[in-house]
């Protein structure tokens, strides 16, 4: 069993790595068994216990030391991969980077009419990833984008920057051949 430090999401697990969510049955495998180092272990089971005792705001803020986990915990199990999950994590490392990019370029803050929420494009990330996995041309990948942004009712200023976002996204993929 596993735990979700931020969202309490509870994960059981098999032997052979494999794994599902307790709420909902979602898929999840283990890429990394390696232990925290004991500093980071103490802030992370810290966190797990004040998050677990759903604090109101600002007893929610995270500490320095909090923040600096969050940041930098995928790179350190990346970094020490069980054999055979180089795949997974391959791929969920190009999910976050489409992700960042939608955010940062496609969709930003600045959306006043209609602010964006941090999740909104992750349903459509993975398609995304698949286009440009099988090396999609800027044009397929401006439609989808301009698809995707018609169906979360974006303002016209989001469905402006299309063109550029794909080509940031088939830069991006290009990097990963």
């Amino acid at each position: 069993m596993a735990r979700n430090i931020f969202n309490r999401a509870n994960f059981s697990f098999g032997r052979d790595g494999q794994g599902r969510r307790v709420e909902d049955g979602q898929g999840c495998t283990i890429v990394s068994t390696a232990a925290l180092p004991p500093e980071q272990h103490q802030v992370a089971i810290g966190l797990d216990r004040r998050m677990g005792s759903n604090p109101e705001y600002p007893d929610s803020r995270l500490t320095e030391d909090e923040i600096r986990l969050v940041l930098d915990h995928d790179e350190f199990f990346e970094a020490r991969l069980l054999p055979g999950t180089e795949s997974a994590v391959r791929r969920a490392q190009r999910l976050r980077a489409v992700s960042k990019i939608l955010m940062m370029e496609l969709d930003r803050a600045d959306a006043l009419e209609n602010p964006s929420s941090l999740r909104e494009y992750d349903d459509h990330v993975p398609t995304l990833v698949d286009l440009l996995e099988r090396q999609g041309s800027r044009p397929e990948v401006e439609r989808l984008l301009s698809e995707i942004v018609a169906l979360r009712n974006r303002p016209q200023r989001v469905f402006q920057r299309t063109m550029a976002v794909a080509d940031s996204l088939v830069r991006l993929a290009q990097s990963w051949t």
